[in-house]
């Protein structure tokens, strides 16, 4: 789903996501960040997915408040934040299932991803329309 905030997915928290004060245990946030990341890359890496692969550089996160099993499903808004040659970083902001697109977000969050040949076990230049789309969300 496309907003003027960004690329918003919903990710559905499971009863083996919560800890044991309720809450959504912190590990799992970067499980719920790469379940709501793989929308937003279907189109510009979704035909490549057995030639190029993107891996973790860095991941960035910050909680700002408490995530619990009713606020399912999580409304995690994504867009770029730097494109370069063969990496690029997203930012994230993750709310609960209710929640205002501009509220304060519970969880804000970034990662570094680089683009890999997998064969090769080498990095790859992002193409042309890969970056192209990455700029479109820029923000």
């Amino acid at each position: 789903m496309t907003g003027q905030h960004g690329f918003t997915a919903p990710v559905h928290v499971r009863w083996s996501d919560i800890d044991m004060y309720q809450h959504i245990n912190h590990a799992t946030m970067v499980t719920i960040l790469e379940e709501a990341r793989i929308p937003f890359l279907r189109e510009p890496f979704g035909e490549e997915i057995t030639t190029i692969g993107l891996l973790i550089a860095e991941v960035k996160i910050v909680y700002k408040g408490q995530l619990r099993l009713v606020d399912s499903p999580l409304q995690v808004t994504m867009w770029s934040k730097r494109v370069r040659a063969v990496d690029f970083t997203m930012g994230y902001e993750v709310r609960s299932v209710g929640a205002p697109p501009d509220s304060k977000p519970a969880v804000i969050a970034e990662t570094q991803l680089a683009a890999v040949h997998i064969e090769e076990q080498r990095l790859q230049r992002l193409s042309e329309p890969q970056r192209q789309y990455l700029q479109r969300w820029t923000r």
